[in-house]
């Protein structure tokens, strides 16, 4: 063989070495991906993922939770953990009682079915992700901990592995649901949840983590690369007992009228704190009521009566009519003008109510005075009466933090396609205008706090554990939105509408209060979606007490069906029963109104109740009280009310831990705490104080048992 032939041989020889090894190697890698065994272990190894932090809480005014994210456990068992003789011969030992506690704990088969599975699981072998139970709360998993075999063992030894998975829980649902909103990780969040939800998310950390099966994972190390940050709590302006007033005197009206929906807004007068929002759409089947969507927000509705508080305010404005000039309302009805439709008063089957001041039109809310008067001052300038309109802040959003605020909708100008010559009296009560509840609740606020538009805000701060992160400022959208003479004027109409015995549409409302309310009923044809209009919308907006005023109330109630529809009837029990709600928990609201005790011919009638709380409220009022301890000398926890003529004489009474209490004479607030502390669960009928109880006092109670209270 030459040497040329030599060296041809060898590389020939290396050429088929090389293809054989690149050829092995190509084999391995598809292996490695077709064989399932292969691609496991890949799977085993740790990556670095996402930890996504805890979510921070939204909290109440006071303090109470609204929604925060509440851990839930998914819970596997890999069984080949178990890897030794002695393992082995412990977990046979253990399977019984394990089982036993399996079956009663989780149920879905008896201790022998979870012997037999926990079993085949070990005996298998393959398996290392053995679901055994989901959606375990917190307080479970800690009893689950502590089962045989799980108790004392880290999951490494007993092969049982917890799963987190946060679930966002509300309390004190429905109450508000929609106003704090929903969380959703993909988007589309609602309500205060989204409005904040920079804040509460928080900043994710990292984590080496270990997938187990499908997408579970568990952490392959003790540590984070880089701890998550828990998110801040919010602090609403809600209230809770006002909110649960609110919503239930709400669903009382939605049910006797069979209304379609309503919402009520509570504001306080000074800052525009949102105390209570309720918004409840009733199921015409079954009248079952939820809240399903915000209205109060979002629906920009032609509020009817209640806007002509608008139409006077810009009245007044221009110096052009007093209070006091008198308008002809006719025989309580009125064309405006060829092509437009008649109004009526109600008054009109009776003959109308001929000649009245202005300040008696809005009191009468007659909608030819109405009419009249702002055709008398503006049927010259029609464009200076959209202008008046805009200058007092109608037709402007508030652009407050939650999304989905309705848009007003208001003529800008006359030369509008939609503008006509009967634009001008439509307006002026109502019609060819739009304002959701919450714009006009905030416009009545300005009134009330004498000329002050303050912007609503349903939170006021961002809290890190009890440090306050940062607190938002009250927003004032304008300073003065009318002169004093007109916010004065304007003042004193609303009082005479809710005047007990005179002549308003809400004087029959709050006859026998000890507040006085400033206010205003609405009531108006309910819009159609394809056009024209079927049913009614009641309303009544105003504020108390109307000396000082601290609260402004918002009701709307959208086609009532039954016994009657008209503001008065429909939506001003509402505001009324959340005013008492207000006035009876807050006796600073009684020194805003000069209340003297000693004018009144008898104390008012006391109830039962914490010794502590009556005590205060007691002397905050002046009220005169004997506190009798019949001998014992010993400072009492609940006591039993007597009211006489001049002294208000107090009991101590005896509530064992180990008895149902007597809670009869009792605020419900003070029935909730003594009933569910002893593990009772309590269901209620009516409103006041307890009047009923339907387990017999002095009984045992079991844990768990219903409590049935009715109140009046």
């Amino acid at each position: 063989m030459s040497r040329t032939q030599h060296f041809a041989s060898k590389a020939w020889v290396m050429f088929v070495a090389f293809a054989v090894f690149g050829l092995a190697i190509v084999a391995r890698i598809a292996m490695v991906q077709l064989n399932p065994d292969h691609a496991a272990g890949k799977a085993m190894l740790p990556q670095l993922r996402t930890i996504e932090p805890e979510r921070g809480r939204i909290l109440s005014a006071e303090g109470h939770l609204l929604a925060a994210s509440v851990p839930r456990f998914d819970l596997h068992w890999d069984p080949t953990v178990i890897d030794t003789e002695q393992e082995q011969a412990d977990f046979l030992t253990e399977l019984p009682a394990l089982a036993t506690a399996c079956a009663r704990e989780f149920g879905k088969r008896s201790a022998e079915g979870w012997r037999d599975f926990l079993l085949d699981a070990h005996r298998n072998g393959t398996s290392r992700y053995v679901p055994i139970a989901r959606n375990i709360p917190w307080d479970r998993r800690q009893a689950v901990e502590s089962f045989p075999w799980l108790n004392g063992r880290s999951r490494n030894r007993s092969g049982f592995m917890f799963n987190e998975k946060p679930r966002r829980d509300k309390p004190f649902r429905p109450l508000a649901n929609r106003t704090i909103g929903l969380h959703r990780p993909e988007g589309n969040s609602v309500g205060i949840e989204a409005a904040y939800d920079s804040a509460l998310s928080g900043r994710a950390g990292e984590r080496w983590m270990r997938r187990i099966h499908g997408n579970y994972w568990i952490p392959a190390t003790d540590d984070f690369v880089r701890a998550p940050e828990p998110g801040l709590d919010v602090r609403t302006t809600l209230d809770l007992r006002t909110q649960d007033v609110a919503s239930d005197a709400l669903r009382a009206q939605l049910d006797h009228h069979e209304a379609e929906w309503g919402c009520a807004v509570v504001l306080e007068v000074a800052t525009g704190n949102v105390v209570a929002i309720a918004n409840l759409t009733r199921d015409a089947e079954s009248g079952v009521c939820s809240e399903s969507y915000n209205y109060a927000l979002g629906s920009a509705v032609e509020p009817g009566s209640t806007f002509k508080l608008a139409s006077l305010m810009a009245l007044l404005e221009t110096g052009q009519i007093q209070p006091t000039d008198t308008i002809d309302t006719e025989a309580g009805a009125y064309k405006p003008s060829r092509g437009c439709s008649k109004m009526t008063d109600t008054s009109h089957p009776q003959g109308g109510y001929g000649l009245l001041r202005l300040e008696e039109v809005f009191e009468r809310s007659s909608n030819v005075g109405t009419a009249k008067a702002v055709q008398q001052v503006f049927a010259a300038d029609p464009q200076a009466w959209l202008d008046a309109l805009a200058e007092i802040g109608i037709g402007r959003k508030l652009g407050v933090e939650l999304a989905g605020e309705g848009t007003p909708t208001v003529h800008k100008s006359t030369k509008e396609r939609t503008w006509s010559s009967c634009s001008l009296t439509s307006m002026s009560i109502g019609y060819e205008v739009a304002m959701t509840p919450l714009q006009t609740a905030t416009f009545y606020n300005a009134v009330a706090a004498d000329g002050r538009l303050i912007r609503p805000r349903f939170a006021d701060a961002l809290l890190d554990g009890a440090e306050v992160a940062e607190a938002f400022p009250v927003h004032v959208l304008k300073e003065r939105i009318a002169s004093r003479p007109t916010l004065s004027a304007l003042r004193n109409m609303m009082e005479l509408v809710c005047l007990p015995g005179g002549h308003g549409t809400a004087e029959d409302i709050f006859r026998d209060r000890p507040y006085r309310v400033a206010g205003k009923t609405g009531t108006a044809r309910a819009s159609q979606p394809g056009g024209g209009y079927q049913g009614h919308r009641g309303s009544f907006v105003g504020y108390f007490p109307a000396e000082q005023p601290a609260y402004t109330i918002a009701v709307v109630v959208q086609r009532p069906t039954k016994y009657g529809y008209y503001g008065g009837v429909v939506a001003a029990p509402v505001f009324r029963a959340i005013a008492d709600h207000l006035y009876g928990t807050q006796p600073e609201l009684a020194r805003r109104e000069g209340l003297q005790l000693a004018e009144q011919p008898r104390l008012p009638v006391s109830m039962n109740g914490d010794w502590s709380t009556l005590r205060a409220l007691y002397t905050e009022l002046g009220v005169p009280f004997l506190l009798d301890t019949a001998g014992r000398g010993i400072e009492p926890t609940h006591v039993a009310a007597s009211t006489g003529d001049d002294v208000v004489t107090l009991s101590s009474r005896r509530i064992p831990e180990t008895e149902v209490p007597d809670v009869r004479g009792m605020s419900l607030r003070d029935a909730l705490q003594l009933l569910e502390r002893r593990g009772l669960q309590v269901t209620i009928e009516g409103r006041g104080t307890v009047r009923r109880q339907s387990l017999a006092p002095g009984t045992s109670p079991r844990d768990g048992q219903t409590i049935l209270l009715e109140l009046s």
